[in-house]
């Protein structure tokens, strides 16, 4: 009798397990893009209109290079910072297509948000940035 409550138990106990991992899907909805060194991640607005495309790239010593693709009609404003944090200061140009670009040094790997101001409106990409 007591191996057969010990088995149940662990039975119970390894089921239990494999459930609660099994649902995890069910409570992450919308996970954010991941992007490491030597890596580019290309994003793009769904509220701002029209839609305005970027690209982060970042190479091995975490500097960060940002090109972003918007009409004609807009002039976004840029900040790069991570989730709960200062902005980081970003060299800024446009190149001769038009397209904003700026670049800078992440501070840490982690949460980070490009916040694309056009006019009153404002949309933030948040990402992740791995080591």
């Amino acid at each position: 009798m007591p191996t057969r409550i010990i088995a149940l138990t662990l039975l119970g106990l390894v089921m239990g397990f494999i459930i609660l991992m099994a649902s995890v899907t069910f409570f992450v909805r919308e996970p954010l893009p991941i992007v490491g060194a030597n890596q580019t991640l290309l994003l793009h607005t769904v509220d701002l209109a029209p839609q305005i495309r970027t690209a982060v790239a970042i190479d091995g010593g975490y500097r960060v290079d940002l090109t972003i693709e918007h009409a004609l009609g807009q002039d976004p404003d840029v900040i790069l910072r991570p989730v709960g944090g200062q902005a980081i200061p970003l060299d800024t140009g446009v190149d001769s297509g038009g397209a904003w670009s700026g670049s800078g040094q992440m501070t840490r790997p982690g949460r980070w948000e490009l916040v694309l101001t056009v006019g009153a409106e404002r949309e933030t990409l948040p990402f992740i940035v791995r080591e």
